[in-house]
């Protein structure tokens, strides 16, 4: 019901969504709209008092997204068993570190762990200022949680400012970085392409020095060669903002906070 209410109802295309959806809301639009209000108000309520404690996170997603006017932050984690949770949204207008240090602190209160967490970034000046006041990310000696930097986000910001001639040799060497057998293989590959960039483009050397230990991370950790593919880009949480945008595409208009959240909290559901 609900996956036709957001692809038929959400697009004006009751003709289609209308009568599979009739049984459970009623046939006027009036009806359907009465019905579907007190239905996301469930949703949005289960998403924000859900314990999660319970769910054995032990790696966290987070990312920003617009929805026409309305901005969201929104927290995707990944368990134990390997399932995917969405664990909490934001409302803010930018993905500013005052954004992502309530809605962490929020996830924390609902029993989010309060450290030993794996953090997959895209880079965002206001997520990382956020991690490392909180979890310490940049001390080594002391930090209750670890950052690792999107490959695919960090490549875009360097190959952009490199000539062609070099991006070939460049690339290879990138990402030799996280498909390296070790860490030592790893490391080998960061200082081969520090010195491309040194000669080539400084501003591109900076972009890199500034995310190598991040980028590092991965093999650090010690972990196999399918989850630090996995866990080398935020290609899920985007997956998961994508999908969202297309149910949500057709409304043009939020009528307050409200409306969008309780949208927002079903379509991520």
């Amino acid at each position: 019901v609900f996956t036709e209410g957001l692809k038929k109802v959400s697009q004006r295309d009751y003709n289609k969504g209308l009568p599979k959806i009739a049984a459970s809301f009623g046939f006027t639009k009036s009806s359907v709209s009465r019905h579907w209000i007190k239905a996301t108000e469930k949703k949005l309520k289960e998403l924000n008092t859900r314990d999660l404690g319970k769910l054995g996170i032990i790696a966290v997603l987070i990312d920003g997204k617009r929805f026409s006017s309305r901005g969201v932050v929104i927290a995707m984690g990944i368990g134990l068993d390997g399932r995917k949770w969405i664990l909490g949204i934001y409302e803010c207008s930018t993905e500013n570190s005052a954004a992502c240090l309530s809605l962490l602190s929020d996830l924390e209160s609902r029993g989010l762990a309060e450290r030993d967490l794996l953090f997959v970034v895209d880079g965002g000046s206001g997520l990382n200022k956020a991690l490392e006041e909180r979890y310490d990310v940049d001390k080594k000696d002391s930090r209750r949680a670890v950052r690792v930097r999107c490959f695919i986000h960090k490549w875009r910001n360097i190959e952009k400012n490199i000539s062609d001639e070099c991006k070939s040799e460049a690339a290879g060497l990138f990402w030799g970085i996280r498909d390296a057998q070790s860490l030592d293989g790893a490391i080998g590959c960061a200082d081969a392409l520090e010195a491309i960039l040194y000669k080539d483009n400084q501003s591109a050397l900076k972009s890199f020095r500034e995310a190598r230990e991040d980028l590092l991370m991965l093999h650090r950790l010690k972990i196999g060669v399918s989850l630090k593919k996995f866990f080398s880009s935020t290609n899920a949480i985007e997956s998961l903002n994508n999908l969202a945008e297309e149910d949500l595409r057709r409304v043009k208009k939020w009528k307050g906070s409200r409306h969008f959240q309780r949208w927002i909290a079903t379509t991520c559901l």
